[in-house]
């Protein structure tokens, strides 16, 4: 089977951008912030959005650079550039207890001891935590391992988030265990797969979509026997559905206006808390997030034009990826099949 065609990157004065997964990443994030701004019953599905297409955005990157030279230095010297600086700008702005834990992206220990502190600016990062946890994996397993095998693990990993979350649900009934990583990785790992699927891995589509139905039926399953249930892989399912359809669709009306704060999404996921906060304290009540919402999106703008692009054009240029030098043709191995991909800047 062959690569399936996804969004044609667009060229923006930084490079090489999808406009699919930019309005992707924005639908993610307003929905986030209407949850805290506006009480958006279903606005947490952000958040599992944002899973998959981090999945797929950054499953597509290490497959079509794992061949190249400075695999890993680039991997994470772009990453690092991209994620560091504005968190640890958080911290300093709002100094978290157990800052030692948050600089490490640990925060999960002391919130699993000492209670989450869901009312704090910067609970905010246990999805960070999650995607850095994330990290530490996929490069490795995308390097060291052929694409059969690989296709096997993420498919394992899958499967496995519901039974920890089962798991977990036993001993932290309060749903603490959602902010852990064992209980997403149907959402990360189902990202990666549908970067797979669209570079040709998948030989039958048809057990690939029986297969992620399954964590789905696993919480439903256990909510029917048990009573409530989370229903992350419900969410899973339907995000990696509105991940395939956006990568499919070409620019409509439609996908516009999130474009803007798709691109902006991180500085107005770590700062958007903060700056209701400072509403809600001066007792303006249910007009907080109304008046919030305008200056964060100032402050977004600002730390896009004068941090963040910045530094992921340095970062592009300081940790170029090289391509491998043509070897002979009796010493090429076939098992490997890079195809092109979406190029964006995450």
């Amino acid at each position: 089977m062959g690569p399936i065609a996804g969004p044609r990157p667009e060229e923006d004065s930084a490079g090489p951008r999808s406009e699919s997964l930019d309005a992707l990443r924005g639908l993610a994030i307003s929905a986030v912030i209407a949850r805290h701004y506006f009480e958006f019953k279903y606005g947490m599905l952000g958040v599992d959005l944002f899973f998959v297409v981090s999945g797929f955005l950054i499953g597509g990157i290490l497959l079509d650079s794992r061949e190249q030279r400075g695999y890993f230095s680039s991997f994470y010297g772009r990453r690092a550039f991209r994620i560091l600086p504005l968190y640890w700008l958080l911290l300093l702005i709002a100094t978290p207890d157990h800052w030692g834990y948050y600089l490490f992206f640990l925060q999960a220990v002391p919130w699993l001891q000492f209670g989450y502190p869901m009312t704090e600016p910067t609970f905010v990062s246990w999805t960070l935590a999650i995607e850095e946890q994330f990290y530490l994996i996929l490069p490795l397993l995308i390097w060291s391992l052929p694409r059969e095998w690989l296709v096997r693990v993420l498919w394992c990993g899958v499967l496995i988030a519901p039974v920890c979350r089962w798991l977990f649900h036993a001993h932290l009934p309060d749903l603490s265990w959602e902010f852990l990583l064992p209980c997403r990785l149907d959402e990360l790992f189902g990202g990666v797969l549908l970067a797979c699927f669209v570079r040709g891995y998948c030989r039958s589509p048809l057990v690939w979509t029986a297969l992620a139905c399954v964590p789905m039926l696993c919480d439903l399953t256990y909510a029917a026997a048990f009573g409530p249930f989370s229903f992350l892989g419900i969410s899973a399912f339907a995000c990696g559905v509105i991940v395939w359809a956006g990568i499919n669709v070409q620019k409509t009306v439609l996908l516009k206006p999130f474009i803007w704060p798709g691109r902006r999404c991180y500085a107005l996921y770590l700062f958007h808390l903060i700056v209701l906060n400072i509403f809600l304290s001066l007792d303006f009540g249910a007009w907080s997030g109304l008046i919030a919402l305008p200056i964060v999106c100032v402050l977004a703008e600002i730390s896009w034009r004068a941090i963040e692009s910045p530094l992921i054009d340095y970062a592009k240029r300081r940790f170029a990826r090289v391509r491998p030098v043509a070897r002979p043709a009796c010493c090429r191995c076939d098992t490997r099949k890079p195809a092109n991909a979406e190029a964006s800047r995450a």
